[in-house]
């Protein structure tokens, strides 16, 4: 469960008795009243508490931050500098890489059993099955295991179970598996691994293993090679990004439904969580 602004609660009082002992002040150096309220006062210290541990800063306490604050190894996670160094890499604004990797994987790359999100999908598996060993065996592979090889998208489990769809796949064709999950954080499709400049789909896949930052870095080469149609015009993902064109951006990055998806939303509501920190200009 992710605590922020707002939440109250025993788990509250635990983090407020975990960051005082670590001698974090809230508001004005102030010490932190320990009343499971989660207030401006608990943000301000949790803010200081990710930037001294070099964590994403943004004030809220999930996974990570506790794992900090339990001295826990933290070296795989994504560092705060990490988002400033992707910011000036692409010129883009730092508040908006943020905002997506906030939204991305839900700010987090890695699941409990220390491997990286994934997302399957079966109708992606057909389609490269097709094209590798052709429509007679693919269809086959449709019929026998319909929620690993499909014509349409779903058959999802989500978390820890989305590994026992892919080794499934694998039995049938380890790239084709591969190439057809999202990984890690920013959920970027292991298809893409040729344009994005690895070496196979399997070193796509170790770097997504390795830590959160490699993640980051599959991010930031997508955005920097993803391009697309919009309005019977070329449009490249990095140009709409600089330009806070959030229809094209939202597009070209989720595909045409994102708002029946509900990203827009999402995109949303975590820029007004994290602008009075960053600043910034409104998203949407």
């Amino acid at each position: 469960m992710i605590l922020k602004f707002g939440s109250k609660g025993n788990d509250v009082i635990t983090v407020q008795q975990q960051l005082k002992k670590l001698g974090v002040k809230g508001v004005k150096g102030k010490d932190l009243s320990i009343d499971g309220d989660f207030g401006a006062s608990t943000e301000h210290a949790v803010i200081t508490f990710q930037k001294q541990k070099n964590l994403v800063a943004d004030g809220k306490v999930g996974d990570k931050t506790r794992a900090a604050l339990l001295e826990q190894n933290i070296s795989k996670l994504l560092k705060d500098s990490d988002y400033t160094a992707a910011a000036a890499r692409l010129k883009v604004s730092e508040l908006a890489i943020r905002v997506f990797g906030a939204v991305e994987g839900r700010g987090v790359g890695f699941l409990k059993n220390g491997k990286p999100k994934i997302l399957f999908e079966r109708h992606r598996m057909y389609a490269y099955l097709r094209l590798k060993k052709g429509a007679a065996f693919a269809n086959k592979m449709a019929v026998e295991r319909p929620n690993i090889v499909n014509k349409k998208s779903g058959g999802y489990q989500g978390n820890e179970a989305e590994y026992v769809r892919l080794e499934l796949a694998k039995q049938i064709d380890v790239e084709c598996a591969l190439m057809s999950a999202s990984w890690g954080q920013f959920q970027i499709m292991g298809e893409n691994w040729k344009d994005l400049g690895y070496a196979s789909a399997q070193d796509f896949v170790d770097q997504q293993f390795a830590s959160e930052s490699f993640q980051l870095e599959a991010f930031i080469r997508f955005i920097e090679w993803k391009t697309g149609i919009i309005d019977n015009k070329k449009v490249a993902l990095i140009d709409a990004l600089r330009a806070e064109n959030w229809d094209a951006v939202f597009t070209l990055y989720n595909g045409p439904n994102y708002k029946k998806l509900g990203y827009q939303a999402k995109f949303q509501k975590e820029w007004d969580h994290l602008e009075p920190i960053y600043g910034g200009a409104k998203a949407a």
